[in-house]
């Protein structure tokens, strides 16, 4: 396991840091980032995750006023994942994905680390940033929560149109994002910083 790091309302100059280190013999986890690395790595998250919130949230928004949930869906389906990736385009060795643990898309299955922070959001009752790093990477996790806009989509199935649940069941199959209630943790956003580039551009 990589060491982590907990942010508690971290500002641009820094407050409340928890740590908790954990080392895993077979990987090197490196030096913990000092606190100016943390400001730095933490603005640039940030930075992605308000970037890809603004241009994601904001057309999901615009597709469900014009359109509805069904339109919403359509759009999520070919342009989430371009968004995303476009997120993180002005930072150099920066990648950014979606994760969760009750995907609608497959690609937003968690890997073995997103899992363990996602699993310790959900039983936490703080829904914090979390830091994770190697010598090599720094991984920012970003919550994301279940706004009163989300539930048209990801709420109770028997509160979906006939159109919506036939959409929903023809482009996502495999489909587990439903039933979520307002406040729910509907998963992160994970944003990958190379150690020696996590400053911003």
């Amino acid at each position: 396991m990589k060491n982590r790091f907990f942010i508690l309302g971290v500002s641009a100059f820094g407050s409340l840091i928890f740590a908790v280190g954990c080392s895993d013999p077979g990987q090197e986890a490196g030096s913990a980032p000092s606190n100016q690395e943390l400001v730095e790595i933490r603005q640039t998250g940030a930075k992605v995750t308000d970037a890809l919130m603004k241009s994601l949230g904001g057309q999901l928004k615009a597709a469900l006023q014009s359109g509805g949930p069904v339109s919403a869906i359509h759009l999520c389906q070919h342009a989430a994942h371009p968004l995303t990736e476009a997120s993180a385009a002005d930072f150099e060795g920066v990648t950014v994905r979606r994760a969760t643990l009750k995907p609608r898309n497959p690609k937003n299955a968690p890997d073995e680390s997103d899992r363990n922070v996602l699993e310790s959001l959900e039983s936490s009752e703080e829904r914090d940033i979390l830091i994770e790093w190697t010598a090599e990477t720094a991984r920012f996790y970003q919550p994301l929560m279940i706004q009163e806009v989300c539930l048209a989509c990801h709420g109770d199935p028997a509160s979906f149109s006939p159109e919506l649940t036939s959409t929903l069941a023809e482009l996502y199959p495999e489909d587990q994002a439903t039933g979520y209630a307002l406040g729910d943790l509907r998963g992160v956003i994970r944003v990958d910083i190379p150690r020696a580039s996590s400053e911003e551009p």
